[in-house]
């Protein structure tokens, strides 16, 4: 598996985190907070589906034909769009979008749960063309939960990576990542187990990402995997409760183009 060690994606916050489940941890005093109140003095719109769109930075939004353009991402740390709606179990965006390459920051992910983080991903660009460095953070575990990658091809599931500690990230390629994707569905969920079963723990939290056919390919214990869809889903630790439901999503970048063609959630269950 091509992955490396990197210990800067967790905060102090994190490591002496006391939270379980996917439940998180009340924000620091840094990018969290200034973005939340940065969102509460942008300009918001309505998006699809009554998801409540606003401006984080120097980010500003208009509506097109295509759907929503956000322009003015010049800084990962504080420009993009934050959505907020009711209580929801799952999220996604499916978005065009263009330039990662030229200022070398990538996307960065927040899932909150009104003031509470639940989970990030940073979405990083890697040493070689076209790869990505792909780093969550999931507070299920206090210290930081494990994860695996699931990788799918057609709905189908094509392997799944060893468990991973929450201090090491992924580098699959991403055909003209550096450059433009299109489409791109971002997705978000909150995992209801199946049953006994399952192997993916209630509670879980789960990051994704879908591309068109044989989109990425990534190495997974000495054998080259392609698929169209990753999964990165939480191992949650011994001790935690479900938790399933959040009610916000911020996507933050430096890029070129970037205009969000559509976004949807599955509200919670009361």
């Amino acid at each position: 598996m091509n992955i490396k060690q990197t210990g800067r994606f967790l905060a102090a916050a994190l490591l002496s985190l006391a939270a379980v489940g996917c439940q998180g941890e009340e924000p620091s005093q840094g990018d969290s907070v200034s973005t939340q109140e940065a969102a509460s003095k942008a300009q918001c719109i309505e998006g699809f589906n009554g998801i409540r769109n606003c401006a984080t930075g120097n980010a500003q939004l208009s509506k097109s034909e295509k759907g929503i353009a956000v322009s003015g991402l010049k800084s990962v740390k504080s420009d993009g769009i934050a959505s907020t709606f009711p209580r929801a179990s799952t999220w996604s965006m499916d978005a065009a979008i263009g330039g990662l390459g030229d200022t070398g920051q990538g996307l960065a992910l927040a899932a909150r749960d009104g003031n509470q983080v639940v989970s990030t991903l940073t979405i990083g660009l890697g040493g070689e063309r076209d790869q990505m460095q792909l780093a969550p953070s999931f507070t299920g575990t206090p210290g930081g939960s494990q994860y695996r990658a699931y990788i799918y091809s057609g709905g189908h599931l094509q392997g799944t990576t060893n468990v991973m500690n929450y201090d090491r990230f992924l580098n699959p390629w991403w055909w003209d990542f550096y450059w433009y994707w299109w489409p791109i569905r971002i997705g978000f969920r909150n995992h209801l187990s199946l049953g006994y079963n399952d192997p993916i723990s209630q509670g879980a939290c789960v990051w994704s990402l879908r591309g068109g056919p044989q989109a990425f390919s990534i190495d997974v214990n000495g054998r080259r995997i392609s698929g169209d869809e990753i999964e990165l889903v939480e191992e949650v630790g011994n001790g935690h409760y479900p938790y399933t439901s959040f009610s916000s999503i911020e996507v933050r970048a430096a890029a070129s183009e970037f205009t969000v063609l559509g976004e949807a959630i599955t509200p919670a269950k009361r």
